[in-house]
């Protein structure tokens, strides 16, 4: 992996926000922003693919609703079935 220098400006407040925390927890300001980075592209591409499964659920609702009616309507025709084999003694 080839690492390069990058050159990011920020507020003052933030900088010395970031150095206590990256001095304390991390070997370094670039360890610490490197750490933070990953985390938030993870946090990114994780609401990504749960929105994306959000979209497939709703236009997967009226699919699934009809298989679970066609479902049910089979299971009702058996069960009436069932019932009148035993009101007729299970003959």
């Amino acid at each position: 992996m080839i690492n390069r220098r990058v050159v990011v400006i920020m507020p003052d407040t933030l900088l010395k926000a970031v150095d206590k925390i990256a001095y304390q927890q991390y070997s370094s300001r670039s360890a610490f922003v490197r750490e933070a980075l990953k985390r938030l592209l993870e946090e990114r591409l994780l609401e990504e693919r749960r929105e994306q499964m959000a979209k497939g659920y709703k236009r997967m609702g009226k699919i699934n609703r009809e298989l679970a009616e066609e479902g049910l309507a089979g299971d009702i025709g058996t069960m009436e079935e069932y019932l009148e084999s035993l009101a007729g003694g299970g003959e």
